[in-house]
């Protein structure tokens, strides 16, 4: 006679932008992205989502939630803002899975263990004429603190920049618009010679590495970036990165005027990028939940018998 399969509990997937009341705005959430890929994956995998009554809550933490659903097995995938998370926050999830390596650490400090799962990324280099030297996808910040595309502001070099709240801030002639659709992201960074990249403060310190980085070597580009703690273990030295705005002007000027050297991190970056997939997370959640949560109703039927 066949063993019976028990069937898959519903997953809600749960992101910081579905709090925006303004539908229309969410798709400016990074998280936003996150959340579409991934329920794209579960669907390939034919796995049951829902928005109610779930028996898998997925929270993909940018902030705290005020509650999650109640009798549902919580998991936490950490991807940023770590001086949000605390053991109070932690407690409240069965299965901890985290972005940074480094960070797993503090969280084992705080009594919670976690399991490393990288950021993916979907982008896909595509042949296009680089058209730009410089690129930048980014808000302005009201504190101030993402000055590095400012520094460029008296180089010579061909510079686009798309986000809001730059007005006033960078040359007229540098502004783009401020939004770039995401599903066409990988064609704007294809056509850029360099991405410039930057992190949250929080982010740098405890080694969070934002999806930008792994786009943009996924699609065929070079990315310069600040220094995050721990990323040489990912990507070794496909990345260049700058601790100051002269180091930042100075590795500008030698991979626009190196273009053997550029070449030659664009392809290793890429290896390095496309080693994370949305497919792979999502199987690595479903393996979790087979082992953990189904394992568990088997137990209690057993145990009932």
């Amino acid at each position: 006679m066949k063993k019976k399969t028990l069937p898959l509990p519903p997953l809600h997937i749960i992101a910081y932008s579905d709090s925006d009341p303004i539908v229309e705005r969410r798709p400016l959430w990074g998280d936003y992205w996150l959340k579409e890929y991934l329920t794209a994956e579960f669907k390939k995998l034919d796995y049951p989502l829902t928005r109610t009554s779930p028996g898998v809550s997925l929270h993909l933490f940018g902030k705290p939630l005020e509650s999650l659903p109640e009798g549902s097995h919580n998991i936490l995938w950490h991807h940023s803002h770590p001086d949000w998370i605390t053991p109070q926050i932690l407690s409240h999830y069965h299965k901890i899975y985290c972005v940074s390596r480094p960070f797993i650490g503090k969280l084992k400090q705080m009594g919670f263990e976690a399991e490393w799962l990288m950021i993916p990324t979907q982008a896909r280099p595509i042949q296009c004429p680089k058209i730009y030297d410089v690129v930048f996808v980014g808000n302005a910040r009201r504190d101030g603190t993402r000055r590095a595309i400012q520094e460029l502001a008296d180089s010579p070099y061909h510079i686009k920049v798309w986000g809001a709240g730059w007005n006033g801030l960078i040359p007229e002639e540098w502004l783009s618009g401020s939004y770039y659709a995401n599903q066409d992201i990988n064609k704007l960074y294809a056509a850029a010679k360099i991405v410039v990249n930057d992190h949250h403060a929080d982010m740098r310190r405890e080694g969070f590495i934002n999806p930008r980085i792994l786009d943009v070597l996924a699609s065929g580009s070079l990315v310069i970036s600040d220094y995050v703690t721990g990323m040489e273990d990912i990507f070794e030295d496909s990345v260049p990165v700058y601790h100051s705005p002269d180091e930042l002007r100075s590795l500008v000027k030698k991979y626009l005027c190196d273009d053997t050297a550029s070449k030659k991190l664009i392809k290793k970056g890429r290896q390095m990028a496309v080693r994370f997939s949305y497919t792979q997370v999502a199987v690595t959640i479903v393996k979790h939940i087979e082992d953990n949560v189904l394992s568990e109703v088997r137990r209690m039927r057993v145990k009932d018998k």
